[in-house]
């Protein structure tokens, strides 16, 4: 704790001029939601795709920035889904009901939600080797979704330092390792903490424009933020789905369960990726 401390200060002093804002929450965890490549080679893969993008986005990569691997036939009956996440992604406002745990998959399909409360991807990223990657499954499709809130932005990081140097790097090893990766743009956030200093939102809104161009070549980005009924067009202050300003209720879960659970289920048709170098 005291090493992620040092290290997260030390990224302060290094950001481009913008002040810390307080510590955030650093707790420990990781998380990998192993999403198989997403390009349609039907109609109907393309249907549930087009789906997924109305409520909630489901964005591709450019064609040349992602692999072409042949889905099987039919639903997948066994692979690994691996979510790095933090309160949002354990269920936090919602008795702990995860989104990610209730996606009709088969009983064959292991799902691991590593989310944490609190948890920082600088944390998940630190623990990958021991709390995510030992998940994947050599002979299927192994997803890994890493479910982004706003604790490393509350915590002092800018847009760019999280999305380059800290995104980037966690999607690369996830790749390397042999996962399929996903990643979300953050949902808002209208607490008082969060809406005592404007650059809070100014840096959300930038992440989750940096998320959407995909430079970092994440597999599949998940953009919960442009869903019209928990995204960017909701006051979570207001919201019938959100319990507390922050974190999704019962319904709000439900609603991402229904975003996420069409590009997962496609995704987890692939083939295994081979980790780099074998």
């Amino acid at each position: 704790m005291t090493a992620l401390l040092a290290f997260t200060a030390d990224l302060r002093a290094r950001r481009s001029g913008r002040r810390a804002r307080g510590q955030g929450g650093a707790a420990l965890a990781a998380l990998a939601l192993v999403l198989a490549g997403c390009s349609a080679s039907s109609p109907d893969e393309a249907a549930a795709i087009s789906a997924a993008a109305r409520m909630g986005n489901a964005t591709l990569p450019a064609p040349a920035a992602r692999a072409k691997p042949i889905p099987m036939k039919g639903e997948a009956t066994q692979g690994v889904l691996v979510q790095a996440g933090d309160s949002i992604g354990v269920g936090l406002g919602a008795d702990d009901w995860a989104a990610i745990e209730h996606l009709g998959l088969p009983p064959g399909i292991k799902v691991r939600n590593v989310s944490v409360s609190g948890q920082w991807m600088l944390t998940g990223l630190g623990e990958r080797d021991k709390n995510l990657f030992p998940n994947r499954d050599p002979n299927h499709a192994s997803v890994l979704l890493i479910e982004q809130g706003t604790n490393d932005l509350m915590g002092g990081n800018s847009a760019d330092y999280l999305y380059q140097n800290i995104l980037r790097p966690f999607v690369a090893k996830a790749q390397e390792a042999g996962f399929y990766v996903a990643v979300n743009t953050i949902l808002p956030r209208a607490d008082d903490g969060w809406m005592s200093d404007p650059q809070h939102e100014r840096e959300r809104v930038d992440y989750n424009k940096l998320v959407r161009a995909n430079a970092v070549g994440a597999d599949t980005v998940i953009d919960v933020a442009s869903d019209p009924e928990i995204g960017d067009r909701v006051d979570p202050a207001l919201s019938p789905l959100f319990a507390d300003r922050i974190h999704p209720n019962r319904q709000g879960q439900e609603r991402l369960a229904k975003i996420y659970a069409a590009p997962i289920k496609l995704m987890l048709r692939y083939p295994p990726r081979a980790p780099a170098g074998v």
